[in-house]
């Protein structure tokens, strides 16, 4: 199973954000993990998708 992750720094990023899910699916990503934060805030959907590849 493809695990993919997005994300952009900005709110106003949607279309950035958008594409990346796009081009992760078309990649054939099954499950998505997905989050508009800064790079020195808290990731918590990258650590949701740590902890999902863990499970598996």
């Amino acid at each position: 199973m493809l695990i993919g992750y997005a994300r952009t720094s900005t709110l106003e990023q949607d279309a950035g954000l958008d594409a990346q899910v796009r081009d992760l699916t078309a990649l054939g990503c099954e499950k998505l993990f997905r989050e508009q934060v800064s790079s020195v805030a808290p990731r918590r959907q990258l650590e949701a998708a740590f902890e999902f590849a863990r499970q598996r």
